[in-house]
């Protein structure tokens, strides 16, 4: 490892009397003499002009932040005193000209700091070890690698902006460095024949002073492994085994698996092939990471787009699974790299029981004391604009709150949504995933959508539903017809998974989401009717999300619950009730506007 050796020697000079004046200014400085050895070697060939990590730069912050002193290079203050004030002090030393913040060749970048206390006729010492504070990668070839056409290693970054290095077989291969991040490694080779083959792994917890070392070559035949790792001292040497003839063989791809919590599509094919292969024999095989042991499953094969599919069921959420494509036939086996894929999490609906509610202030809020009444609550309601401001003019009203009775769940409590008018404007009662975001005037802003990014199938729960007759009418959608005073009210029921939230005003109708086009809403589902329930007790529903796209992960997650259908347009009956309880989501295989 090398390092760089910085010793600051801080000597403070008594100085003769000439004066009392004199006496009293001197007695309150001390004085710093740096003096900076090295004691590594630090390889200089093929250095880029104008950067020399040899040469230190040094600072020294006082307490405030303020640089007392600096200079690009230390050797400029060699044989100098510098005269300090008593205190704390930080003295930084790192290569000049470069902040190690991109990568390159041969360019590394080394850094130190230490914190000094300089007392009034005391001698302090200081000693920095400066250090590569980038991370050190270069790339080796094996023997077996020559025999490819061509092959380039491609080590890219996770840190946006930041430029991906090639180191290119039969070139100089030079040391690359990049910043502290995440890298991704990618080889390319070309066999004789031209065929392409293409590999990729990440390389996690990268460290500064690490160097990684990637050694890659020709597996032997038939072998199937994932790079393996040693580690020497401050460096990591990750050993690549490419199960590819340099020649022109049968070779199958497999592509990244469409992971969901509890299955994952999985797609590959023949990149090429010495002869006909027997769609038949073609199969996948997958199993957790860290289990020895194959699972096999049926492969379907498109003769339209010449691919394999299959759908993987019963998988466990949040794990890590290997997959590959396998044929075997006649003495021929063949197999694809394997593939990583982690399914996603089965995330759980935030207080879907309905059990936690709390009063802020007059406003009832559906969380938590520490969620209530900030943005960060998960659900909300329409009570700010009836309970807070100009809307608690004639005293607070919550139109939805939390009662327990009548409930689902016993001991538990439900949501209760009562529509009703406050100063002759109609209020529907409501509850949603999302933020209210105040008044403007007798209208409400508001935000749809809180963060959330698994895909469920279904919105499962329970409701009770009496509705009045409509006694408040102001504006209907297009195409909707209703008498004031003869027409039922209905409730509504609905879930969207979106790539993210939605604002608007409530009056404003040009702001309303439309979920039936807007390329944000990738699954949309609602309750079939909105008519009043049958009996006295609660009724089970389900509602299936009608997915749009099956690639698209989402951001976001709308649930809108109301006891008016209309309340955005200021109609519904004054009259309505309803009552929620356990909500939640299931995650199961998804169904598609097409069915």
């Amino acid at each position: 490892m090398k390092h760089i050796f910085l010793s600051l020697i801080a000597l403070l000079a008594t100085l003769s009397m000439v004066s009392c004046q004199q006496e009293d200014w001197e007695s309150n400085v001390g004085y710093l003499r740096i003096e900076v050895g090295t004691n590594a070697y630090v390889d200089t060939k093929a250095i880029p002009e104008n950067y020399n990590p040899q040469q230190i730069a040094v600072q020294i912050v006082n307490s405030k932040g303020e640089v007392v002193e600096s200079t690009d290079d230390w050797e400029t203050l060699k044989g100098t005193q510098l005269r300090l004030a008593p205190g704390q002090y930080t003295v930084n030393a790192s290569s000049n000209g470069f902040d190690g913040s991109e990568s390159g060749f041969d360019v590394p970048y080394y850094a130190g700091s230490q914190q000094i206390t300089v007392e009034t006729g005391k001698e302090v010492t200081a000693n920095i070890t400066c250090t590569l504070a980038n991370v050190k990668v270069t790339v080796n070839y094996d023997d077996s690698f020559q025999k490819f056409a061509s092959a380039t290693t491609t080590v890219s970054s996770a840190l946006e902006g930041v430029a991906a290095l090639d180191f290119v077989m039969g070139s100089e291969l030079k040391p690359g460095y990049f910043p502290v991040g995440d890298l991704t490694v990618t080889v390319n080779v070309t066999n004789q024949a031209g065929e392409q083959h293409s590999q990729s792994t990440s390389i996690a917890d990268v460290k500064a002073r690490k160097h990684y070392i990637l050694n890659f070559k020709v597996a032997d035949a038939g072998s199937i492994e994932k790079p393996t790792i040693s580690i020497n001292g401050e460096e990591i040497i990750f050993t690549f085994t490419f199960d590819v003839s340099t020649e022109a063989s049968t070779q199958l791809e497999v592509q990244p698996a469409n992971a969901w919590s509890n299955f994952a599509y999985l797609e590959g094919g023949v990149l090429s092939s010495e002869g006909e292969l027997d769609p038949a024999a073609m199969r996948f095989e997958y199993k957790t990471a860290d289990a020895e042991e194959w699972q096999t499953c049926s492969a379907t094969y498109e003769s339209e787009s010449q691919k394999y599919t299959a759908t993987l069921t019963e998988l466990t959420p949040a794990t890590e699974y290997n997959y590959r494509l396998v044929y075997e036939k006649d003495g021929n086996a063949y197999a694809s790299d394997i593939v990583t894929f982690i399914t996603e999490t089965a995330t759980t609906l935030h207080n879907g029981n309905m059990d936690t509610w709390t009063q802020s202030g007059n406003t009832w809020y559906p969380g938590s004391s520490e969620e209530a009444g900030n943005t960060t609550c998960f659900w909300n309601t329409s009570n700010p604009g009836t309970s807070q401001g100009m809307g608690a003019i004639g005293g607070a009203v919550n139109p939805t709150q939390g009662v327990s009775s009548p409930v689902h769940t016993p001991d538990g409590k439900a949501a209760e949504l009562k529509s009703t008018q406050k100063m002759s404007v109609f209020a529907a009662a409501s509850l949603y995933t999302g933020s209210f975001l105040g008044l403007d005037g007798m209208s409400a802003n508001m935000e749809f959508g809180k963060p959330f990014t698994s895909r469920p199938s279904t919105l499962h729960g329970f409701y009770k539903y009496t509705p009045g007759v409509i006694d408040k009418l102001d504006r209907t959608p297009e195409g909707i017809s209703i008498t004031q005073g003869e027409t039922m009210d209905q409730c509504a029921i609905f879930i969207a998974l979106a790539t993210k939230s939605f604002q608007f005003n409530n009056k404003n109708e040009e702001q309303y989401i439309d979920y039936a086009n807007d390329p944000a809403i990738i699954a949309y589902g609602e309750l079939p009717s909105g008519i009043a329930t049958s009996g006295d007790n609660y009724v089970e529903f389900n509602i299936p999300l009608i997915y749009r796209d099956l690639i698209t992960k989402p951001t976001h997650i709308i649930i809108v619950c109301s006891a008016s259908k209309y309340g955005d347009y200021m109609t519904g009956s004054t009259s309505s009730v309803m009552y929620i309880d356990d909500l939640e989501l299931i995650y199961g295989q998804p169904t598609t506007a097409q069915e």
